[in-house]
């Protein structure tokens, strides 16, 4: 079932008020060092404001406080324990490749950059990958684990602001990031392309929010399909498409990249491939697409199409519903 946005689209995100109850969640900090600055680029040395962890509750859930009302999905431990889970099976499927540029072409790069870095999972897989560098992740939530490589630092940012790195990165790393930008093509890409020094990399990792069958099987009146079509469509209500990855490829060359290269992956939603990576991949995007479906659509669907969450909770397809 492809996704087709509305012809008006009323409303972004940035005019959207939650009035969620900030309630301080000391244990979301308990184990993370990651810390905010009001200029975190001046030396990259940080500070934290009072209320950077004081994360407002809503729906059960736990959302951002950081320029809070930027970003529909929640931070809490359930939603972190997701986005590792959806890390392990994106490597898994990428035959445990962190990256595809080839950023090692001339010995280990020296800084990289991964913008929306969630839990920090890939940015500590690259530090261990390449000591010698120094990563650096940014992120709305202090969600990352303090327990990290030498090499790698955490800073809690709005990447939809302007960008000012004191010094150019050698790598930019973006993954899972669409429906995160009103404007992914000049909010990342045109500011990645100027905080690269000559020669650098830019590699995004993405996906359409989609859900299609090779047998044509799924049928567009299928539960799990009519849902995803309805966060797609409230996504592009709100300015905060999901599904644009199709468009990476001409953003990118829009911009000024030269040499880019794309790679089309398909991800199985369960585990009916016969290739046992993929079958085994399948088992883990089925497990994640389960895990995070309240948490996708909750704000979504109560917020933006005016649901009540009562039926958004009944709505959500079963386990089972994506076999």
């Amino acid at each position: 079932m492809s996704f087709h946005p509305p012809a008006v689209v009323n409303g972004r995100l940035n005019g959207f008020e939650f009035t969620f109850e900030a309630i301080p969640d000391k244990s979301s900090l308990h184990d993370s060092q990651i810390e905010v600055d009001p200029d975190p680029h001046e030396g990259e040395t940080d500070s934290l404001p009072d209320d950077v962890g004081c994360f407002p509750r809503h729906f059960g859930r736990t959302y951002h406080a950081y320029r809070a009302g930027s970003y529909v999905f929640p931070n809490d431990p359930a939603e972190q324990e997701r986005l590792d889970l959806q890390s392990l099976a994106l490597t898994e499927l990428f035959s445990g490749r962190l990256h595809f540029a080839p950023i090692a072409a001339e010995g280990s790069p020296k800084r990289v950059l991964d913008v929306g870095t969630g839990t920090g999972t890939w940015a500590m897989d690259m530090g261990d990958m390449y000591p010698e560098a120094r990563i650096i992740g940014v992120d709305l939530s202090p969600i990352q684990s303090n327990t990290v490589p030498p090499n790698v630092h955490f800073y809690v940012e709005d990447a939809a602001q302007p960008w000012a790195w004191p010094e150019p990165f050698d790598y930019i790393h973006t993954r899972a990031l669409l429906g995160s930008f009103g404007d992914f093509k000049n909010e990342v890409i045109q500011q990645a392309f100027d905080s690269l020094r000559p020669g650098g990399w830019l590699e995004s990792q993405d996906f359409n929010a989609e859900v299609v069958s090779d047998d044509d099987t799924l049928k567009p009146d299928a539960a799990v399909a009519r849902w995803v079509y309805d966060m797609n469509y409230a996504s592009e209500l709100i300015g905060r498409p999901l599904s644009r990855s199709h468009l990476l490829r001409q953003w990118y060359e829009e911009v000024g990249f030269v040499d880019v290269r794309q790679r089309l992956f398909k991800i199985p939603i369960n585990p009916w491939a016969k290739d046992p990576r993929h079958k085994h991949v399948g088992k883990l995007w089925e497990q994640n697409y389960l895990d995070g479906l309240s948490g996708f659509s909750m704000a979504l669907f109560t917020q933006v199409l005016q649901r009540k969450q009562e039926e958004v909770q009944v709505g959500v397809p079963p386990a089972g519903a994506c076999c």
